[in-house]
């Protein structure tokens, strides 16, 4: 079709047309694709959503109330910001015909959601919004997609809560791309809005190895689809806001008194969220914190009742707890209920929607802007016991397994295997594996076969059972290794078939392994190679037992399946060594004179086998080491040998007055590029001249080259990191240099934590550098334990890490007593 009019337009002697508009206008042609019989368009008109409406609906923040009276309306005045302009071109997109998603992405209170409301309010009649939420919002998505009808907006309000679910994710993303897709129900518009930490987390490409990548499709539903909202009003946008806050108290406020044009925030009451927090007594304090910790570990934004109130007491002194007066619950609910100028208060009673049931327990929310304080302000913070027990107790059997992994994140393994081993009490083979997994992990092997043979059922690949096939070999059970390859084997595992095959032999069973071989050629019919590789193997162990023709007759056989494959057996080699040669030479050679190619072929092979041993010229095969690096002559064996070496190549430079600024820029554009010896040598001249801070400044610069945004970090950002600390080491700053380290593992990266803290360690702060990693396993950083257990007996505490690495933490931060992963139903 394009094609077509290109040719109608130099035909017609016009100027080239505009593909995207011409592809708009063929897809606005196809017939728009009709709901299935019975069923009503999710959503409701967007005619219908009046202010209020906005503000219980699609969850934007009510303004603070000035003054006395009546407010002019529950919404303040709005302000176009930079970010509009760019949505705004999304929405226009859609309102001529063009489906598209789009996510603001921002601090809490910044008002990505009102931006969202205000770009999708001037669409035009005949247009829909829907907030899928009810009972849960993945499920609210995925199980009404297919009433979605063209002209629906679909309002993706904390789009983490679809998108960064394990468990619904993909299946949420894969049917957002096929409605996005289908040009039969266009237009839809897909809004979403989320914090930038979550947008982190969700477009984080995880390093490779780890285990499977729940977000991969999400990742690529929103790939160039974010628009960031900045936390504060640039100059212009302040002097733009002058002229609407003329008729409206509340945004004049909010110019007269918010802190570097955090307006957004001020008018969502941000800062009296804050003095509410900050000055409430115990009671309500502690469930404050208690929502914010149950948040930040990975509970759903409804917070039961009766888990804030059985959290609380870890968040009381033993005299609070003890003073407390029997109403205190409602005393402390009734301080954080309470409205702050009309906006919500810290904690607020989450009604149910029109239409839904009252929910058994009462529910509350915690205040985003307060959810975000926790999270960065409590980061480093362990969550108390009873958090956790309160947390077993009241989630949802769903959650069950995101809790479990939170706590052993935190290398909480007790805790961690309660919350595995109770999802595996209601079949969930997921936390089956997930506890098999910790147990391995800690070294717990005889307990982790337990589970992963649990973990089994639905293992439709084979892969579980291969994985405990090979740790019962590392347990030297071999008989019941064998038993589980041979169940992987059934379910698919072609490795499995090969290693039941082998272990046959190993363990003496010549006959078994005999017809193992035969078995498996069977099963790989119509894979030639495979088929013909097994035939051998069957081939190679007869002629190990002396019966030569059946031996000749299965190499003939596999020479014919696959020509190549039967020259591999290796069965002229096992012939020679058993004596056999002769009687097999005598078995081929008529065979070979009367025509029979193959025959042919196996005679030449077993004669060469032949002639090789009577000449004692055995071939061996030698496997070279690969875990070596190779060093070439002169090339430095550490990163000392390496600073030295540049330093002196630069010395020399400068005495032959060859160091020109510009011949310094090009080395440092190359080395940006990823020549690292360009950043050696252009950081050494730089040194060697005095200009010690701008030479780390270009190692510290390199350190943050990723492969692309939101990936980790590349390897080449990992070695210029431990140069840059180095450097700094060296210029007797190396408080700085630990403290940027530490930084950078606080955000994930495992390498600069294995840095700084073998850096605290040679200053002689081991114990620092053990509650740094305390610190850092309260973040939810997972490297945090197995470093821990390094250093404990990296300095002579060696059965305290072996306690360590058994059984992981305490909440409160002590070694965890020996604990047995059992299920309440063995």
């Amino acid at each position: 079709m394009w094609a077509l009019v290109r040719l109608w337009c130099d035909w017609a002697g016009e100027a080239q047309p505009d593909e995207r508009h011409w592809r708009n206008l063929v897809e606005r042609a196809q017939p728009v694709r009709a709901l299935p019989s019975g069923q009503r368009p999710v959503g409701r008109p967007i005619a219908e959503y009046v202010d209020q409406l906005v503000l219980d609906d699609l969850e934007v923040h009510p303004c603070i109330e000035v003054g006395e009276g009546t407010q002019p309306s529950p919404l303040s005045a709005y302000v176009k910001r930079e970010h509009d302009a760019r949505l705004c071109a999304v929405v226009d997109a859609a309102r001529t015909g063009e489906s598209g998603i789009v996510l603001l992405v921002g601090g809490s209170s910044t008002g990505k959601s009102r931006s969202c409301w205000e770009a999708v309010k001037t669409l035009p009649d005949g247009w829909r919004l829907w907030h899928p939420i009810e009972p849960e919002p993945p499920t609210a998505l995925t199980g009404h997609l297919e009433q979605v009808a063209p002209k629906t907006v679909v309002w993706l309000n904390e789009a983490q809560h679809y998108l960064l679910n394990q468990d619904h994710s993909a299946q949420v993303a894969s049917g957002l791309r096929e409605l996005l897709n289908d040009a039969g129900r266009a237009p839809v518009l897909v809004l979403g809005t989320m914090w930038r930490e979550q947008w982190d987390a969700l477009t984080a490409i995880p390093a490779s190895g780890i285990g499977p990548d729940p977000y991969a499709q999400a990742r690529q539903l929103v790939k160039n689809k974010s628009i960031a909202v900045p936390d504060v009003f640039t100059a212009d946008e302040l002097k733009a806001a002058q002229a609407p806050a003329l008729g409206d108290p509340r945004l004049s406020e909010a110019l007269q008194r918010a802190e570097q044009g955090q307006i957004t925030q001020y008018l969502a009451s941000a800062p009296a969220l804050i003095e509410r927090y900050s000055t409430a007594p115990p009671g309500a304090k502690a469930l404050i914190e208690a929502a914010m910790d149950a948040l930040r570990i990975g509970h759903g934004r409804a917070l039961p009742l009766a888990l804030l109130e059985a959290a609380a007491e870890g968040y009381l002194t033993d005299i609070q707890c003890d003073l407390r007066e029997n109403d205190w619950l409602k005393q402390a609910l009734a301080y954080t209920t309470r409205p702050l100028r009309g906006a919500r208060g810290p904690l607020t009673l989450i009604r149910p929607r029109r239409a839904q049931p009252a929910p058994a327990m009462p529910s509350y929310r915690l205040a985003d802007y307060l959810e975000q304080h926790g999270r960065s302000q409590r980061r480093f913070t362990r969550s108390p016991a009873p958090l956790w027990e309160a947390l077993l107790g009241h989630v949802a059997p769903t959650s069950l397994g995101v809790l479990g992994s939170a706590a052993e994140d935190r290398g909480l393994l007790y805790v961690a295997s309660r919350f595995y081993i109770a999802a595996a009490d209601k079949g969930d083979a997921t936390g089956m594996r997930n506890l098999a997994g910790l147990l391995e992990q800690a070294g717990r092997s005889k307990e982790a076969i337990y589970w992963w043979q649990r973990a089994t059922d639905g293992d439709h690949t084979g892969a579980i059972a291969e994985h405990v096939a090979s740790m019962l070999e590392k347990e030297k059970l071999t008989a019941e290794a064998l038993n589980w390859w041979q169940r992987a084997a059934d379910a698919g595992s072609s490795f499995a078939l090969d290693r039941s095959g082998q272990l046959l032999e190993e363990l003496g069973h010549i006959e078994g392994a005999i017809r193992w071989w035969q078995h498996a050629a069977d099963i790989t019919i119509g894979d030639d190679a495979m088929s013909s590789a097994y035939v051998g193997q069957g081939a190679r162990l007869l002629a190990k037992t002396g019966r030569v023709e059946e031996a000749m007759d299965q190499w003939i056989r596999a020479f014919q399946t696959n020509h190549f494959m039967g020259m591999l057996t290796g069965v002229p080699d096992e012939l020679v060594a058993t004596g056999r040669d002769e009687e097999a030479l005598n078995w081929l050679r008529p065979r070979s004179e009367a025509g029979d190619a193959n025959a042919l072929e196996a005679l030449r092979q077993l004669q060469d086998a032949s002639d090789r041993a009577s000449r004692n010229v055995l071939h061996e095969s030698v496997e070279e080491d690969q875990t070596k690096d190779t060093i070439r002559p002169g090339q430095a064996t550490d990163m000392a040998d390496e600073l030295s070496a540049a330093r002196q190549a630069a010395e020399r430079l400068l005495e032959e007055g060859s160091v020109t600024e510009e011949a310094i820029g090009k080395l440092h554009r190359a080395g940006i590029a990823g020549n690292s010896r360009a950043l050696e040598l252009g950081s050494a001249v730089l040194w060697v001249s005095g200009k010690t801070d701008e030479a780390i400044r270009w190692w510290q610069h390199a350190a943050e080259q990723r492969d692309t945004p939101g990936t980790s970090y590349t390897s080449s950002a990992h070695y210029a990191a431990r140069y840059a600390a180095k450097l700094m080491d060296e210029a007797g700053r190396t408080e700085e240099a630990i403290r940027w380290l530490q930084n950078r593992a606080e955000t994930g990266d495992a390498n600069a934590a294995k840095e700084a803290t073998r850096m605290l360690v040679q200053a002689g702060h081991a114990t620092r550098a053990l509650y740094w990693l305390e610190g850092c396993a309260a973040a939810g950083q997972r490297y945090a334990l197995a470093m821990s257990v390094q250093l404990l007996a990296d300095v002579g505490h060696v059965d305290e890490s072996r306690q360590l690495k058994l059984y992981g933490w305490e909440p409160d931060g002590s070694i965890a007593k020996p604990w047995e992963a059992r299920s309440k139903i063995d």
